[in-house]
């Protein structure tokens, strides 16, 4: 029986990434904002929110890539 492991590293700096597209974002929506005279801010919970799920979605997809070549070493 083979035994394999799985590496996945948690990256802190991905997280950051994610929130700094979410800080322009920002800025975007507060120019079209005061371009338009109605606030489209987001909240600084809705940018963290955000970020969050960009960052989840980019965990659940790194995961299913290491378990995906495992299964492959594994199986093969």
């Amino acid at each position: 029986m083979k035994v394999m492991k799985v590496a996945i590293e948690l990256d802190i700096s991905h997280f950051k990434k994610f929130l700094a597209i979410q800080e322009e974002r920002q800025k975007a929506l507060a120019e079209v904002s005061q371009l338009l005279g109605v606030d489209f801010r987001m909240s600084e919970e809705e940018k963290i929110k955000y970020a969050e799920e960009d960052f989840n979605k980019y965990l659940e997809n790194e995961i299913f890539k290491e378990v995906a070549h495992w299964m492959k070493l594994t199986f093969s």
